[in-house]
């Protein structure tokens, strides 16, 4: 996996192309109406492989899950898409993204080689875990905090792993924060966006920043989920 450091003139060519939108504050969105669904864009290239049972399989799991908007990608008819996914290449310094390939989240999946395996790590892209402990004040305001919002984002699947009763999930606690070259002085541990948040002060602050990137990778629901 690969972290994207968000530099202004890339994510500004990114917004330009349309697929993801800046929106409102986090005040603004606790009294919207709307849902937020997060944008999927899935890369083939038609000259080669048309990628069809994968993209059948890509839109059953959206029906399925709900909260997402497809965005189907052909390298092959269409030569402004190769100059898209070389720029995101570039942004993740990798030399090719190999296809078919999913992206979203600021994940990049390339080189499926099956549909379980893009299900599977489907799965793992709208997932948020966070690392908790029992009796820790933060990480209960952080449960309240996505219990009043999580349900904003219908496709986020939102994963409580208890720190000091459970070995194992403080082992990966820790296999994650070293992953990311994080040191965890805090509780509680929000895996999301391929990226960590450590720590909860408030809504305000943390939760600001929280719903900031969530809304960046998602927009308004629509009753179309694929373009």
């Amino acid at each position: 996996m690969h972290r994207i450091h968000p530099q202004p003139i890339v994510m500004a060519a990114l917004l330009a192309m349309g697929v993801f939108a800046v929106n409102c504050s986090p005040v603004e969105a606790q009294t919207q109406s709307t849902t937020q669904c997060f944008s999927i864009e899935f890369f083939y290239d038609s000259g080669v492989n048309d990628a069809a049972e994968l993209r059948a399989a890509l839109e059953q799991f959206a029906d399925d899950r709900g909260g997402l908007i497809l965005h189907m990608r052909d390298v092959g008819s269409d030569e402004s898409v190769q100059q898209r996914i070389n720029l995101i290449a570039n942004h993740f310094k990798m030399s090719e993204i190999k296809l078919p390939a999913l992206y979203g989240l600021k994940y990049v999946v390339a080189d499926i080689k099956s549909e379980d395996q893009m299900r599977s790590r489907l799965r793992e892209i709208l997932r948020m875990t966070a690392y908790v402990r029992n009796g820790c004040p933060h990480c209960r305001d952080t449960k309240a905090f996505l219990a009043k919002y999580g349900s904003r984002y219908p496709a986020l699947e939102i994963v409580y792993k208890e720190v000091i009763t459970s070995a194992a999930a403080n082992r990966e606690m820790q296999d994650v924060v070293r992953r990311y070259r994080r040191s965890a002085a805090s509780l509680p541990v929000l895996h999301y966006c391929n990226g960590l948040t450590i720590g909860f002060d408030r809504e305000s602050t943390t939760g600001r920043k929280i719903l900031q990137d969530l809304d960046y990778w998602s927009r308004a629901c629509k009753s179309q989920k694929k373009s």
